[in-house]
């Protein structure tokens, strides 16, 4: 990655490019996208694409990594403290914020999330990128997990974030009709009764 510009006028155009990226990744697809074509669209010279990024995987890979800072920046509380009751209606709360922060984070631009993933697996630094961010979610449901003594903590770990995922991939990815509101209600609800049976705390 080139060097972060440091003068306004400079960072600006580097974000229009980095704006203009993502439209053209989510319209056109990553084969189909260069730099020439999200230089049109941020409305810039090709050589001022080449300023700031080496080609388009090198832009990807940075788009990537501004989905991580959003990720670490706005992750919802999912912890609790000394005068929490950890009833089950609580549980269910912590659960629905945590699929509304995933959702909405994909849902946002699905067709750009859908070119990240199909790139992850041939470029290596920008898997690294994105597993850094799903990492960031699983360490947050790590601590969690973690202020109660359950057997195999990191399974259980594992299990709440592959369900959690899965449940946010099929809404977003799948283009189905379902409402998302009541696929996140119900998936809550799962997600607190698998909880619920590994634990013995929970005041129902």
């Amino acid at each position: 990655m080139k060097p972060m510009p440091t003068q306004a006028r400079a960072i600006r155009k580097r974000e229009a490019l980095l704006d203009a990226a993502e439209r053209e990744f989510a319209t056109r697809g990553f084969d189909e996208t260069t730099a020439k074509s999200i230089a049109a669209d941020a409305k810039v010279a090709v050589g001022t694409f080449y300023q700031y990024f080496e080609n388009k995987n090198d832009i990807l890979r940075e788009i990537a990594r501004r989905g991580l800072e959003l990720i670490r920046d706005h992750l919802p509380p999912f912890s609790l403290t000394e005068s929490d009751t950890l009833s089950a209606q609580r549980l269910h709360q912590l659960f629905v914020r945590a699929l509304e922060f995933v959702y909405a984070y994909h849902a946002n631009k699905p067709e750009l999330h859908q070119v990240l993933e199909q790139r992850r697996s041939v470029d290596a630094e920008l898997g690294v990128i994105m597993r850094e961010g799903e990492d960031a979610l699983r360490n947050h449901i790590r601590l969690f997990v973690q202020t109660f003594n359950l057997p195999s903590p990191e399974i259980v770990t594992h299990n709440l974030f592959a369900m959690g995922e899965g449940i946010v991939h099929r809404q977003v990815f799948d283009q189905n009709t379902l409402p998302p509101e009541q696929v996140i209600e119900v998936g809550a609800s799962m997600l607190t009764a698998y909880f619920n049976q590994l634990s013995n705390v929970i005041d129902q």
